[in-house]
């Protein structure tokens, strides 16, 4: 059965957003796909498998749960969760084979202790808060705490890493800030005989416009789904988006100018909740898209649609599962005719700013009951229903 709403993943753009950031990082430098919140809504299995055909080194998820869905979906790369590790996880953790970010002295003693009991090494990677203010050792304690993580039995430090606040600013005075105390750290380390195999801080906007902060591996985010992470980095990459949200119109109706009754109320009020005022005969089309799917509320008499290849616009308030478009220059529209909300031709950044927010909220907040189908050159259209 065809879906009356779906969202359209194309997996090969996916692959050639992957080749053009080794263009600009190098054969050298590892890559780490961020694949947290279903892949920004594109579906993680999909995209997890097609980032490890296109030869990615590492995933990045942000929790034990979503680690757990790629290792069931037979995907055996190493996966590193970027959120802390809680206590009842542990074991959990070393079963399937996740690798830990260590944020706390409580955190790593557990998987010590987890380890010796087992009588194995567990791989883990250290984060350092180098200004985000938000996960990881602070920076002015991190030597100190990993030369102590260094001596536990049981552990083996592969990585240690941070997260830039502001590499897609126009100022990279900050990144830069960041960027000093954690080499600092890693100098410190290393004139102490600790190397760790492992360093990373690049995220999309340092991948595009910090070449120095590439170090040993980077991770993409917004860039592996084809957008950049702000109007502000360079255009030096040439990004596909992979992501489309489309529908088609579930009815269609004439709608007359507003005639007076009694002198004041007219015959028709207008548009959806809050009565949008109608002044001329509009041609109404429906379709059964809402802020329930995440096409946001903020997009009422704002947005428009593609129909045929031309634009439309929403009128009227978005409601919970429906919204109206006016197709009123559009005389050959019919019932079943599909719309694009967001794609190739009307990004999904125009939406974005409309709603005075980031691209990644839209993509990520399409509801999971919207099936994600996977196109690729190899293959016809698919329909992957996202996991639960």
């Amino acid at each position: 059965m065809q879906p009356l709403s779906w969202v359209e993943v194309n997996l090969d753009n996916i692959k050639h957003n992957v080749e053009e950031i080794r263009k600009i990082i190098g054969n050298s430098c590892q890559i780490m796909a961020i694949v947290k919140a279903d892949a920004y809504g594109h579906g993680a299995v999909a995209v997890a498998k097609t980032v490890v055909d296109a030869k990615v080194q590492q995933l990045g998820v942000v929790c034990l749960s979503e680690g757990v869905i790629l290792r069931k979906a037979e995907i055996n790369c190493p996966i590193l969760s970027l959120g802390p590790a809680m206590p009842n996880e542990i074991q959990d953790y070393i079963h399937y084979g996740i690798t830990p970010s260590i944020c706390s002295w409580e955190q790593i003693k557990l998987f010590s202790e987890q380890a010796i009991s087992m009588g194995i090494a567990v791989k883990i990677h250290i984060k350092i808060d180098t200004g985000m203010g938000r996960l990881g050792v602070l920076y002015t304690e991190a030597f100190e705490f990993i030369k102590k993580v260094s001596s536990l039995p049981g552990i083996k430090i592969e990585g240690i890493f941070s997260h830039l606040a502001a590499s897609d600013a126009a100022n990279k005075s900050y990144a830069y800030e960041q960027f000093r105390r954690f080499k600092g750290v890693i100098n410190r380390l290393k004139k102490i005989g600790i190397s760790v195999p492992i360093t990373h801080i690049a995220n999309s906007g340092a991948i595009i416009d910090l070449p120095e902060m590439r170090l040993d591996m980077v991770r993409p985010g917004i860039t592996l789904y084809g957008l950049p992470p702000s109007k502000l980095v360079s255009q030096q990459i040439s990004l596909q988006p992979a992501m489309s949200f489309k529908t088609r119109i579930i009815h269609l109706k004439e709608m007359p100018k507003n005639l007076p009754v009694h002198g004041f109320l007219p015959v028709y009020g207008g548009i959806s909740y809050g009565r949008t005022y109608m002044k001329k005969k509009l041609k109404i089309a429906t379709i059964p898209v809402g802020y329930s799917d995440g096409y946001s509320r903020a997009l009422s008499n704002k947005a428009e649609v593609l129909i045929h290849g031309q634009r439309a616009p929403i009128i009227g308030m978005v409601t919970m599962n429906f919204c109206m478009i006016d197709v009123s220059h559009i005389p050959e529209v019919k019932i079943g005719d599909e719309v694009v909300l967001f794609g190739e031709q009307l990004s999904v950044n125009e939406l974005a700013e409309i709603c005075s927010t980031i691209s990644y909220e839209i993509l990520c907040g399409i509801n999971s009951r919207i099936p994600r189908i996977y196109v690729t050159s190899l293959c016809d259209i698919s329909v992957q229903p996202q996991p639960l």
